[in-house]
């Protein structure tokens, strides 16, 4: 009994060790914690190096872009200054007509092929899924003046429709989609894997349950890519300026030149009048308020619809 009593006893070398291995666990603790604070520090800094030139951009946008706004800025049509009337700049209802318009068609171009490509991939296991796939992340790579090219060869010379808002809105769509396959595919992989076994298991067919089933399930996640895409088809200059050639009326109609917010940014940046420069950064504040109003939007909506679902 005596020597069980002993064995239990610690020992000096048992000491020993417990007090070596509380030292490293400490000093590791130490260092973990001294690397984790080192790493939020540079977090921070990321995070403020990134703000900093934001924060100034809008700044500029408001210092400069809110005095030139007000009720003509988007009511009336744009206007050449003279030495009579330096400043008779006009407004730019054109300009905002023209881009809700190209945006319209863009989006009814792009979102419905762009969804059944975006359900085709993420459903399907197949070399043709596989190069659908490594066709539209090097599409959402590469140079939009690349589209405005294509759409100009094809739309505007090859089918010799001219320079209108259908060619305009064909670059916009080619830019767009993607951006919506790509999201679509995320959004409709993330649905889980049970509610399709639900409905094939009620008898339904496999189509029947991605159109029926699936499709509802992850319309938050397709709906919030199809915004983002069109916040940024909406900014794009080097498409619009290819295709459209331009207008000093509030055209809208597919067949007619239209204008831009980013071709008339373009055009009054480079003009000899201080007023049209000057015109320059109301529309910039403008084009930015309304591609902020849609990601916002598409936020809001997505958080909405996450929370309703949990």
């Amino acid at each position: 009994m005596s020597d069980m009593t002993e064995l239990d006893k610690p020992t000096e070398v048992d000491n020993e060790l417990r007090d070596e291995i509380r030292r490293i666990s400490q000093h590791s603790r130490a260092r973990r914690a001294t690397v984790s604070k080192v790493m939020i520090a540079l977090c921070a800094v990321a995070l403020v190096v990134t703000a900093v030139p934001l924060v100034l951009l809008i700044l500029q946008l408001l210092e400069k872009g809110l005095p030139v706004i007000d009720k003509t800025f988007f009511t009336t049509l744009p206007s050449t200054p003279s030495l009579i009337a330096p400043n008779a700049t006009g407004g730019v209802s054109n300009a905002i007509v023209g881009s809700i318009a190209l945006s319209l068609y863009a989006s009814v171009l792009a979102i419905p092929l762009g969804v059944l490509v975006g359900v085709y991939l993420a459903e399907t296991e197949s070399r043709l899924a596989s190069s659908l796939r490594v066709i539209a992340q090097t599409m959402a790579g590469a140079p939009s003046i690349l589209m405005g090219l294509f759409a100009f060869s094809f739309v505007v010379h090859d089918l010799n429709i001219g320079f209108s808002a259908i060619a305009g809105s064909f670059a916009l769509a080619v830019l767009m989609l993607p951006v919506i396959v790509i999201s679509t595919e995320i959004a409709v992989r993330s649905v889980p894997n049970t509610l399709r076994e639900a409905g094939l298991a009620l008898g339904a067919k496999s189509h029947t349950v991605s159109l029926r089933v699936v499709l509802p399930a992850a319309v938050s996640g397709i709906v919030t890519g199809a915004i983002l895409a069109i916040s940024r088809a909406v900014g794009e200059t080097a498409p619009v300026l290819l295709t459209i050639a331009g207008g000093f009326t509030n055209a809208w109609k597919p067949l007619d030149p239209v204008s831009a917010m980013p071709l008339t940014i373009f055009e009054n940046a480079k003009s000899e009048w201080p007023s049209q420069r000057a015109q320059v950064w109301g529309v910039a504040l403008v084009l930015v308020a309304f591609i902020f109003v849609l990601s916002l939007s598409a936020r809001m909506w997505a958080s909405r619809k996450q929370q309703v679902r949990n």
